[in-house]
């Protein structure tokens, strides 16, 4: 059983059925500490979920025959980086995690290059597939030439075999960085971006579900089922890209794509069971097209994404609802105050932490509503 506190909200029974390990990874949690934090994240809710997620993985007293205990880091950033826990058990960094405080400036790419460098020291070897990176951030670098640093090690961070994903703390997707968004997706990490605080929780669920490392197995359904609220940046695939969503009945829904790359694309609704297009749309000039649909009773509606002209690129593609979110986790994190200036990203999740075990529920393909954004 992973360790748990009365904070964290995924269940342990759901992260044995996001996508099984067999141990034996090494992952740096890497922290954004720059001022906004002050007021984008009041309540330190990416502390309370990077615990989250360091607390499931596999600490040496948990490790068993069949499963190896992993290896944690902690580095925070504002201007620069700090290796705070170096390479070592996850159930001595929660402690650590806490005692992050605020500075200024936002420069991402040193983070990331101070994981990899602790990741990789002599000594830490292999690295290859069992490697990865999480960032928990709300913003762009502060500096033009710190894009140009992030980018490169998210590269470097591919090269090596480090998975590496971004959790940006913002309401808009208008800042994304296509160059970073697509050295991270072909590392095969996910990049979210989130629009409050209390959202960071579902975005662990995301990188959970979709894999810390190469070692891990992909969650059921998690590289196709949208999830309610969620934006997902994907590579345009031979062909057509099909993903999953199950409506509930009088449940009103719209799905928005949105091509991130010069590319045309056509989305279409499919009811499942009839086998029936519903809805169809292409993105034309403005490069996204929104369709939508009111569920008469509950159904399985495909979501189908076709290149125009046999393009390629990346596009995003997200499901909005009417029907409000239930669940049975509940949470002690603080109180949040709305969130105010944000940058960045390219995948937005938009739940609560309260809904985490919705999230995990929606990824394993269990029908729920969700919220009107």
């Amino acid at each position: 059983m992973a360790r748990q506190e009365p904070s964290t909200c995924i269940l342990d029974s759901l992260l044995g059925r996001v996508g099984s390990s067999s141990g034996g990874r090494k992952i740096g949690l890497v922290i954004d500490a720059s001022g906004s934090m002050g007021d984008n994240d009041p309540g330190n809710l990416r502390l309370v979920a990077a615990k989250t997620l360091n607390d499931a993985l596999i600490s040496q007293s948990e490790a068993t025959s069949s499963q190896a205990a992993d290896l944690v880091t902690v580095v925070e950033f504002s201007d620069d980086s700090d290796v705070l826990y170096q390479l070592g058990d996850p159930s001595g960094a929660d402690s650590i995690i806490d005692s992050i405080t605020l500075l200024s400036g936002t420069a991402i790419g040193t983070g990331i290059q101070a994981a990899i460098e602790e990741l990789t020291a002599p000594g830490n070897d292999p690295t290859a597939n069992r490697t990865g990176i999480i960032v928990f951030t709300d913003g762009q670098d502060s500096l033009t030439s710190g894009k140009a640093l992030t980018i490169s090690e998210t590269q470097r961070a591919g090269s090596l075999g480090i998975r590496i994903s971004f959790g940006f703390l913002t309401p808009t997707t208008q800042n994304q960085d296509i160059e970073i968004l697509r050295a991270i997706l072909q590392s095969g990490g996910v990049y979210a971006t989130i629009d409050q605080a209390s959202t960071q929780q579902a975005f662990v669920a995301l990188a959970l579900a979709n894999g810390l490392t190469g070692l891990d197995v992909t969650g059921a359904n998690a590289t196709s089922t949208l999830l309610p609220g969620i934006s997902t940046a994907k590579f345009l695939q031979t062909g057509t890209n099909t993903f999953t969503y199950a409506a509930q009945a009088g449940e009103t829904f719209n799905v928005t794509v949105e091509a991130l790359d010069p590319i045309a694309l056509m989305i279409s609704l499919r009811d499942v069971s009839a086998g029936t297009n519903i809805i169809s749309n292409t993105t034309g000039s403005t490069g996204v097209a929104v369709v939508g649909y009111t569920a008469q009773s509950a159904m399985d509606v495909e979501v189908v994404i076709t290149a125009v002209n046999a393009s390629t690129g990346i596009f995003s593609v997200g499901l909005n609802s009417s029907i409000p979110l239930s669940t049975t986790c509940n949470t002690t994190a603080p109180p949040l105050a709305t969130p105010s200036v944000y940058t960045g990203g390219a995948v937005s999740a938009r739940l609560g932490s309260t809904n985490i075990f919705a999230a995990l529920t929606s990824i394993l393909g269990v029908a729920v509503g969700a919220t009107m954004l």
